[in-house]
């Protein structure tokens, strides 16, 4: 790849220093649009292309969604406002009866100045690790 394809590369990766929960190796990830205007996005491994998940925006199903990040959450990951953090969360599929759900109990926290990121756990909300969505609203 040219320097400038590299830059390109570097200016996309978000940087997880701890990995992702069942791949601690695998620290640098870039968002990848399923579809222009999409609801969805995908959360590509840099280091192994076999590696990705769906992802998404949850307030686009959620829209009071309201994660609290504990002061130790915040200052790892550098975040002195609210705009400065983006939020996503896993999707996950249900084969059997094609329902999706979303992670809201772990969301991805993403400084945007930094692109440093980590999944927290909200330890102490009522959010669930699968609370269905109806697709035809995304």
């Amino acid at each position: 790849m040219s320097e400038t394809g590299d830059q390109k590369l570097a200016d996309k990766v978000v940087h997880f220093p701890d990995g992702l929960p069942g791949f601690p190796e695998l620290e640098r990830f870039v968002v990848v649009e399923l579809r222009e205007d999409g609801a969805f996005q995908q959360l590509q491994s840099v280091d192994d292309p076999d590696i990705s998940m769906i992802v998404c925006v949850p307030w686009l199903f959620f829209p009071d969604y309201a994660p609290v990040l504990s002061d130790a959450e915040q200052e790892e990951l550098e975040i002195e406002s609210a705009i400065d953090a983006v939020v996503f969360v896993p999707v996950s599929f249900d084969a059997v009866s094609s329902q999706a759900s979303l992670n809201l109990l772990g969301p991805f926290i993403v400084n945007s100045k930094t692109r440093k990121g980590r999944q927290v756990v909200l330890t102490g909300s009522d959010y669930s690790v699968r609370t269905p969505i109806d697709l035809a609203v995304g």
